[in-house]
């Protein structure tokens, strides 16, 4: 009886601390944030010396609207991009369409998904931007992603500051008709401080471009081809080193060099760029970009369609921003450049001349 007595004491006594514990515990609700974002270019352009029919002036609006949601480590986007330009460059109206955007056309631009754990774990699926650092050269940042990528990251290690493994496979990804085209790539990007202001960067990449047969004739550009269909192989190996300097006056320095592993031909591309400024944080903004791409140096109807040629070329430009206000600022660009790779051997040594006026703007 002694003993019962002594249980029951002890049970009753435990009874309160098993209360305690059994409570839930309150957690902080999962705070929802919303961010609406729009930005725009108006832009007129004039093209010198260039002996096709197209035309020497054209006129161009673009707006995209963009807007994002998050929920804990979950966040959703969608975007809408519109254009509207002065001349028509929806195939079959053009033979061979230089630009990654469709000139009358609002159109689904970005709708993704994303998942953080912390600050090491990335997954996305759906419409994104290129989470791998390219340079234009091999992906222009007009395009969009479309499938799914994840990376894993260390982060804050001593003088790294940020190391990166990533994946991205993407189906779809034009604006224009590209079929059942796949681009497969894995990337390792490292940042490192350099004192108190300076960054250096390094992305190591390879993309492997497959199932290209579909691609509209009009976006198949400068790549060898045989009776109109692409006839070489893609896998690009791309190394990129970038220097930033965020003192008083902002510097940064990028030096791309690529090399198509799967050809052993006109397969190399350089691309060198220095910007000096910002119309973000100062009110004067320089850029100057050489670039010197061979033909088949990767799979031209992903790189960028402001030089005119994708692959094939080589030439220069020059680009001075002037901050107008906190959200707008004008730039005029020149860009000189030849089609050295041209079928024609009479065309290889034309440069031609490409003039624009942009007025750049943004909620």
């Amino acid at each position: 009886m002694h003993h019962l007595r002594t249980a029951l004491a002890l049970c009753l006594a435990a009874a309160p601390l098993a209360a305690q514990e059994a409570e839930p515990v309150y957690q902080e609700p999962k705070t929802l944030s919303v961010a609406f974002e729009l930005d725009g270019l108006l832009r007129a352009e004039w093209t010198r010396e260039l002996n096709t029919a197209e035309k020497d002036a054209r006129q161009r609006l673009q707006l995209r609207p963009r807007l994002e949601l998050g929920v804990g480590p979950v966040a959703f986007g969608l975007g809408a991009e519109a254009n509207l330009s002065s001349d028509d460059n929806q195939p079959p109206v053009v033979a061979v369409q230089r630009d990654n955007y469709d000139s009358r056309q609002v159109r689904l631009d970005l709708a993704w998904a994303k998942v953080e754990a912390g600050s090491w774990l990335r997954l996305q699926g759906g419409r994104f931007e290129m989470p791998i650092g390219f340079t234009e050269m091999i992906w222009d940042r007009d395009l969009r992603a479309q499938g799914a990528a994840a990376s894993l990251s260390l982060r804050d290690r001593g003088g790294l500051k940020r190391l990166s493994l990533a994946g991205v496979g993407s189906w779809g990804s034009h604006v224009f008709d590209d079929g059942t085209a796949r681009t497969l790539a894995a990337a390792v990007e490292a940042d490192f401080a350099l004192g108190d202001f300076s960054t250096l960067s390094l992305t190591g990449a390879f993309v492997r471009f497959d199932d290209f047969d579909e691609l509209t004739p009009a976006i198949r550009r400068q790549n060898t081809r045989v009776a109109g269909a692409i006839v070489r192989e893609y896998e690009v190996l791309d190394g990129v080193l970038r220097f930033r300097h965020e003192g008083a006056v902002r510097v940064e320095l990028v030096a791309d060099l690529s090399v198509n592993t799967a050809e052993d031909t006109d397969n190399k591309g350089l691309w060198l760029a220095a910007v000096v400024g910002s119309v973000r944080s100062a009110r004067v903004r320089g850029e100057y970009v050489y670039a010197k791409v061979d033909k088949d140096a990767t799979l031209a109807a992903y790189g960028a369609d402001d030089f005119l040629w994708v692959t094939g070329w080589d030439g220069h430009k020059a680009d001075l921003g002037l901050r107008l206000s906190d959200r707008a600022a004008l730039h005029v660009v020149g860009q000189w450049q030849r089609f050295k790779d041209a079928p024609q051997v009479a065309e290889r040594d034309r440069w031609v001349k490409r003039y624009r006026v942009d007025l750049r703007f943004r909620s």
